[in-house]
């Protein structure tokens, strides 16, 4: 089998938050193909056709009702990975929301809203994975992972999006800050940045301003939006062995919108 088969994730026990969403749930999927067994953790239940995709997997899946602005529904969603599977190996932290506001329309009570889930959100599920792990043995040839969803918005400045590129550019502070303190215990901590990716999310934001997915396409190289898929093989490899010495780093999905990020 190659380095990218079935067996990439074997043995493995992976926490993905926000997985019913269009990144998550494209990693849950990838990560099942992969061989590791995953715990869904979200605050929704699902689509049907989402859960009758998953099926084929049942011996590998939990699903676990988790909102990441509650510490005891964490905690608790934790507890029953490691109660089901007996271990936790990895934690991917999916979950956020991208709200839009004018700069002088926003609230304290939004900008609050949003880093309760995107910041406080991956802190929350990040500590309760790390005490799991403290708990558990691990090979000497294993390390475990974290991978956080950042954003292009933590390296460009994008109007009405205050709140939300705030949370993703502390994000990214965030993991190189985890990845230096959790090192000796053999955890390692990255980030994916998406660019403009294929999502439900994006959907509600052309449909309000149709126009405004090709300016962004003029600030992208690759002149296409991104697929879900293309995010999660990132999330994989990181979550994989293939990255045991890459730690601290957060890698842009983005078709090369930082790179150039202004029209020929």
């Amino acid at each position: 089998m190659n380095a990218f088969g079935a067996d990439l994730h074997a043995d493995r026990t992976i926490v993905v938050t926000g997985a019913w969403g269009g990144i998550g749930f494209a990693t849950t999927t990838m990560l099942l193909e992969r061989g590791a067994r995953v715990v869904l953790a979200d605050r929704d239940a699902g689509k049907p056709e989402q859960r009758d995709q998953l099926a084929r997997w049942s011996d590998r899946v939990q699903f676990s009702k988790c909102d990441v602005t509650e510490r005891t529904e964490v905690d608790a969603m934790v507890a029953q990975a490691a109660a089901r599977f007996g271990r936790v190996d990895g934690l991917v932290n999916s979950a956020g929301v991208d709200r839009r506001h004018r700069f002088l329309d926003l609230e304290d009570d939004e900008f609050k809203a949003i880093v309760d889930v995107n910041l406080m959100g991956s802190f929350r599920a990040t500590q309760a994975v790390v005490r799991q792990m403290g708990r558990q043995t691990l090979a000497a040839d294993r390390t475990y992972s974290i991978v956080h969803l950042s954003s292009v918005n933590a390296q460009i400045g994008s109007a009405t999006h205050t709140a939300y590129a705030a949370t993703k550019g502390a994000i990214a502070q965030m993991t190189r800050v985890l990845a230096v303190e959790l090192a000796p215990a053999r955890i390692r901590v990255n980030a994916v940045g998406p660019g403009t990716i294929r999502t439900d999310m994006l959907d509600r934001w052309v449909a309000a301003k149709p126009d405004a997915l090709d300016a962004v396409m003029l600030r992208t190289p690759l002149r296409r939006v991104g697929e879900p898929r293309e995010v999660a093989s990132v999330i994989s490899f990181l979550l994989s062995d293939e990255a045991s010495y890459v730690t601290g780093q957060t890698y842009y999905v983005d078709g090369g919108r930082i790179a150039q990020n202004l029209p020929y």
